[in-house]
């Protein structure tokens, strides 16, 4: 219906239960189609909002698919929150037809998606999700830029790994401060000060930036870390995640030195994976089978 209202007259639509966009089009407008491949014949793009990357597969590969029926480079536009891993398949499946994959994800409720005020986050190859802002855009309120496609649809799940890693410090923070008669809020406050409130804009421009100029040595905030964890063992505070960071960063500062930045810190993890691709090439496939 946004799309409709907003210039897109001659939008078509389609869904397995023929009813639902026979009603829609009878009621508000658009043409109703008889496949994807039919709607690809006469369309630059098509915008898919399904449950599933199955789903999308079936759209695009399945019967009367729509992978075969852009005259010309076409564009899918996926607005449904799916796989990552099988996003990045179906967008190498897809270009081999032609045809790029925007995976954009949309957040919000129908009344926001009727009004254009979602929020997108849209990843994608450049020339492509240029070509879609002119739908994207009457979609969205907010369109965040991620990266190639998949990136998208990895970006929520890889936000809450970020959002529960913090809540997770925070809350054993808040126990071990606890045992030394902090009240809840006044050591978050402490912690703000003391540099905590600076974490986003630092992250920002030194460790995404790769500049590594944050002024706080990764030795220094190992021995702290390593003084917490002596203070927790005294306090008999269970803190599951001291121990891992503990490790983590003593590992980091053998590899970088105790001199090194804090956020250089990614760059041990660069080493990491490294490791990680050369071990797999050295195994070879015969040496990844496994029997039970």
């Amino acid at each position: 219906m946004r799309l409709l209202w907003s210039g897109f007259h001659t939008l078509q639509i389609y869904d397995l239960s023929e009813e639902t966009p026979r009603v829609f089009s009878n009621n508000w407008g658009g043409l109703h189609v008889g496949s994807p491949k039919m709607m690809a014949q006469s369309s630059d793009v098509i915008v898919t909002v399904l449950p599933s990357a199955a789903a999308i597969r079936d759209v695009c590969f399945g019967w009367q698919g729509l992978a075969t029926g852009f005259s010309r480079g076409g564009i899918l536009i996926d607005l449904g929150v799916t796989d990552p891993m099988e996003t990045v398949a179906l967008a190498k499946e897809l270009k081999s037809h032609n045809v790029d994959l925007v995976d954009a994800p949309a957040f919000g409720t129908p009344d926001a998606a009727g009004e254009g005020k979602l929020t997108l986050i849209v990843g994608g190859e450049d020339n492509a999700v240029e070509r879609s802002r002119p739908v994207l855009e009457k979609l969205a309120a907010k369109i965040i830029r991620a990266g190639a496609p998949g990136s998208a649809q990895a970006a929520g799940a890889i936000a809450d790994y970020m959002r529960a890693v913090r809540l997770l410090a925070a809350g054993e923070a808040i126990q071990l401060g606890a045992q030394f008669g902090f009240e809840a809020a006044n050591l978050l406050g402490v912690c703000d000060a003391l540099g905590g409130s600076e974490l986003p804009e630092m992250l920002r421009n030194d460790m995404a930036a790769r500049r590594f100029k944050s002024g706080h040595s990764l030795g220094i905030l190992r021995a702290n870390v390593e003084l917490a964890a002596r203070l927790a063992k005294s306090a008999g505070v269970t803190l599951p995640l001291m121990t891992p960071a503990q490790k983590a960063l003593s590992e980091a500062e053998a590899r970088l030195g105790y001199g090194a930045d804090q956020t250089a810190i990614v760059k041990w993890l660069d080493t990491l994976t490294a490791q990680s691709e050369n071990a797999e090439k050295e195994a070879g496939p015969a040496d990844n089978i496994s029997s039970a």
